[in-house]
């Protein structure tokens, strides 16, 4: 018997172990994936310095806790919070039942259950059992943490430093109409987030459904209510872009704004099966796991569009859950139409928006600049409920398309790591079936990255036909240093992108940079928006 028991611990123990490294390898691998150095980037107006190099690897929040020795003890393990919350997908709803009736008596607890994604939340009460009793389902089962998440880092200052803000005018920077009330009229948001402040008087008269998977009476409801805000304020402070849509609000971050995936999963299924067109989830982490990306394709079938933050990191990797292929990852600009250098790049940006001091609701009738990829989600999300509103006859993928289509150019020409599709744009959304608009635009400087070894640089300036009509004999104009250089289009189709290349000298003249002044002219037309024919920049080379 005593030999009996010490071979069923030590299988226990190799078992589990095994499970358990695993899941850490994976997890340290995502974190070295997510702290690479950042790659140099471009233009920012003013004063621009083509730099990431102030960005910090500062990495992603994992909230893990991994004794740090060579030999793995048994009792080690069982005190571990991993152990006190893990997940389990099965590849059926009919063996997860079957799973859960043996469970508890095989030192597992029940914490929570996804009978919609066939998943379970899950504490190891009892070490040995539990080993001996998962490893007859290794076949049925897929264990994970339940990876935590949080609202993005506020951007730190240094981030800030040259960045313009929007304040009351990101709605009218990108075109948006003043008359607007009847937007998002039929069409029900999710923000799942800390939760609402319903009071506050820039949400009164908005129809608001409450949610709350957390509990407890310590609430700060400050980061979902400047998301509902934006979304659907009314004019009585920050007019939202959908004012007429219902928001679902569901609570699936405390306090502190930190949460998990399963908690998450479980709010992105109630927003579906309660009829959300529109899951907003200004949040993100490390990793989402299998429950939060099964969750996702379950909205995903629902009809909903599921829109996340990239991150306020700053380096090369975007968050969960926004990374994941059927979520719309949203990145911010400032207003000069640069990508905002706190902002998270890499696989998995879709689109830009404004996150730049736009000027927002908070609770207790508070008014904030609000920076962040938080605030460009809102955007999106409000623009996306719109547009779902205007044109009801048309799929949420139309829709989107819609979106993307009619976008500006920004940073890279074409679709790029940092900005995507593009920035949002509702003007040219809304006008987009308006004839003969002429609306040529200077979208900006890009230097490739393994360009900037020092020397003479090449670099792209972009132009954009940002109107509904062909544009020829359009003249831009770039002078710096003492040059002149004049380039002329033609047979510009709406919406198209054309670059010329110059060269600039890696010397930067003590440290002051290069002033680059660009003008656009349309002879022949009159161009409906001066705003963006212009744009004078300095550009401090690494």
């Amino acid at each position: 018997m005593f030999n009996r028991t010490i071979v069923l611990t030590f299988f226990a123990f190799l078992v589990l172990s095994g499970i358990i490294f695993w899941l850490y390898l994976k997890e340290d691998l995502i974190k070295d994936d997510l702290s690479l150095n950042s790659e140099p980037s471009v233009d920012i107006q003013n004063f621009e310095r083509v730099s990431r190099s102030a960005k910090k690897n500062v990495g992603l929040d994992f909230n893990m806790s991994i004794p740090n020795n060579d030999y793995l003890d048994l009792s080690a393990f069982a005190n571990l919070e991993m152990l006190q919350d893990l997940t389990l997908g099965f590849k059926s709803l009919a063996a997860m039942k079957d799973f859960i009736i043996e469970a508890k008596k095989n030192g597992i607890q029940i914490r929570d259950q996804l009978d919609q994604v066939s998943m379970v939340r899950v504490r190891i009460r009892d070490l040995t059992k539990a080993a001996h009793f998962m490893d007859q389902w290794d076949e049925e089962i897929e264990p994970q943490y339940n990876f935590r998440v949080r609202t993005p880092e506020l951007p730190r200052a240094e981030f800030l430093d040259n960045e313009k803000g929007f304040g009351a005018n990101a709605n009218q920077w990108m075109g948006t109409p003043e008359e607007r009330k009847e937007w998002g009229r039929g069409i029900k948001v999710a923000i799942l987030d800390s939760g609402i402040d319903r009071r506050n008087s820039n949400l009164d008269g908005v129809q608001i459904q409450e949610i709350d998977l957390i509990g407890g009476s310590d609430m700060s409801r400050g980061h979902g209510t400047a998301i509902a805000s934006i979304i659907a304020g009314n004019e009585k402070g920050q007019l939202g872009l959908s004012p007429s849509a219902s928001l679902l609000s569901i609570r699936v971050l405390d306090s502190q704004g930190e949460g998990d995936s399963f908690t998450v999963a479980k709010g992105i299924i109630k927003a579906a099966d309660q009829g959300a067109q529109v899951i907003n989830l200004s949040l993100g982490g490390s990793s989402g796991g299998t429950v939060l990306k099964n969750a996702i394709e379950y909205a995903h079938q629902k009809g909903a569009v599921v829109v996340a933050a990239v991150g306020n990191e700053g380096v090369e990797g975007v968050s969960y859950p926004a990374k994941f292929e059927k979520v719309i990852g949203v990145t911010s600009v400032d207003s000069n139409g640069r990508q905002s250098s706190f902002a998270n790049y890499g696989e998995g940006v879709d689109i830009a928006a404004p996150g730049v001091g736009v000027f927002t609701a908070w609770e207790n009738e508070e008014m904030v600049s609000f920076s962040g990829t938080s605030t460009a989600t809102a955007f999106v999300s409000g623009a996306l409920a719109a547009e779902l509103s205007k044109n009801p006859n048309l799929s949420s993928n139309q829709v989107l398309d819609i979106i993307y289509k009619y976008s500006n150019e920004s940073e890279k020409p074409g679709f790029d790591q940092y900005t995507g599709n593009g920035i949002l744009n509702i003007g040219r959304i809304e006008n987009r079936d308006v004839p003969n608009i002429h609306d040529g635009a200077i979208v900006g400087y890009y230097f490739e990255p393994e360009n900037l070894a020092g020397g003479t640089t090449p670099f792209l300036v972009s132009v954009q036909n940002q109107g509904t009509s062909w544009l020829n004999n359009v003249n831009l104009k770039v002078e710096y240093r003492g040059v002149v250089k004049n380039f002329l289009f033609n047979n510009l189709n709406p919406g198209e992108t054309r670059s010329e290349q110059l060269f600039l000298d890696g010397s930067n003249g003590e440290g002051k940079g290069v002033k680059i002044s660009s003008s656009l002219t349309i002879n022949g037309y009159q161009d409906q928006n001066l705003q963006n024919n212009t744009r004078v920049s300095t550009i401090l080379l690494p």
